[in-house]
């Protein structure tokens, strides 16, 4: 838990700078950008925040020009959320920022003990993330 609020604290002082993004909007933009348009619902879930937050997060990214919302054809209650152009573009600097944050974290290991735990962290949000992103999925498909 200490390592993943650090890594995040980092992330935001890097980003503050370089990009006007927020860790939040960031975990939003990725998301959408992994799963492509996905209702708010939907959003809100996988950043496993309350739907009223999401709801205030996008509000302000809208606003910022990095999402845009329309009502879902099949179900006019729902808003559907994809990114701008300028959050593609953003996105790129972001990776880039993460990179870093990366690079400082892992100062001190090899080369071999990086890529075996980069690989151990990915393994283990895989198998916790199954549960939620097929709960996720059939609540998008309306099962």
């Amino acid at each position: 838990a200490d390592v993943g609020r650090l890594t995040g604290r980092r992330f935001d002082e890097l980003s503050r700078a370089a990009l006007d993004l927020t860790r939040a909007q960031y975990r939003a933009l990725a998301c959408l950008t992994h799963y492509g348009e996905i209702n708010q619902a939907c959003l809100a879930d996988l950043m496993e925040v309350a739907p009223i937050s999401a709801g205030r997060l996008l509000d302000r990214m809208e606003e910022g020009g990095w999402i845009v919302r329309r009502p879902n054809p099949a179900d006019r209650r729902e808003r559907m959320v994809s990114v701008t152009e300028k959050a593609e573009q953003a996105l790129h600097a972001a990776r880039e920022v993460g990179d870093v944050v990366t690079s400082e974290a892992l100062n001190g290991f090899n080369a071999e003990e990086a890529e075996q735990f980069i690989g151990f962290l990915q393994r283990a949000r895989s198998n916790l993330s199954k549960p939620a992103l097929a709960q996720t999925q059939a609540q998008a498909q309306g099962k």
